[in-house]
């Protein structure tokens, strides 16, 4: 296996995104960041590794930061990340730099490509454009992986802290009266923060903003409570991705 590509999706854009670069690497292992959740440590010895997932506020998702702080890499890995994002990519790939030098790594590149918001809505026809160019995007960035290209991302700098440093739900996440008990949350969430109790979900503070409870919840009976311009936004998942899909990624 030359590349290990670990993947964070909640409504499937970073999930098909790591399914294209794999499939125009080739020799790839598809790793889902959900599965690594209870894991004490990870080991990975591939020659090159690679993270995919979407970026939160100029951040990282706290289930990557979790797994990295938890891994051991070989010695002369080729880290990259491929992000992908509503707006831009902010800050990240200076966040991932630091977090890796406290493992002994250091980021060799950081590529992404805009996608869909699961959070602050898009024009429709933004959206449209860039699902319809998903594939090529990405295409196009596969090169610099194949010839190992690096970049430096080293900065002493403090980064600014941003919501999602810590799991917890800052968002006001919440499930109301139309919540069936189906427990459909329940497999769908990374961090198993979400449990039926009288019938009704109840979200804990173990959460790391990914909104997939929201977007999949069949009652749509889950919203954002404390953000009311996106509180009842309408569902999203990349037409490609079904509910299995992410409910999986736990199971790996």
């Amino acid at each position: 296996m030359a590349t290990a590509i670990y993947y964070f999706s909640a409504t499937g854009n970073s999930y098909t995104t790591a399914r294209l670069i794999a499939d125009g690497l080739g020799d790839c292992a598809l790793k889902p960041v959900a599965s690594t959740f209870k894991k004490p440590y990870i080991t990975e010895e591939a020659e090159r590794v690679g993270f995919v997932f979407p970026v939160y506020y100029g951040n990282m998702p706290y289930s990557v930061r979790e797994m990295i702080s938890k891994m051991t890499f070989s010695k002369d890995d080729y880290i990259f990340i491929f992000t992908t994002w509503r707006g831009h990519a902010g800050a990240v790939a200076q966040r991932m730099d630091q977090l890796l030098r406290t493992r002994g790594q250091k980021l060799s590149l950081s590529l992404g490509i805009p996608m869909p918001g699961n959070s602050f809505i898009n024009e429709p026809h933004v959206d449209a454009e860039h699902l319809a160019n998903q594939a090529k995007n990405v295409a196009s960035l596969l090169e610099d992986i194949r010839n190992r290209r690096a970049e430096d991302y080293f900065t002493a700098d403090i980064l600014p802290s941003t919501p999602i440093d810590i799991p917890h739900n800052f968002r006001g996440i919440t499930a109301d009266e139309n919540c069936v008990g189906c427990g459909g949350c329940t497999h769908v969430c990374p961090r198993d923060n979400i449990h039926i109790e009288n019938g009704r979900a109840v979200i804990g503070d173990n959460c790391a903003s990914c909104l997939a409870c929201f977007h999949w919840c069949p009652a749509e009976a889950i919203y954002m409570s404390r953000q009311e311009n996106i509180a009842r936004r309408s569902k999203y998942h990349h037409p490609d991705v079904t509910f299995s899909d992410i409910a999986w990624q736990k199971k790996e």
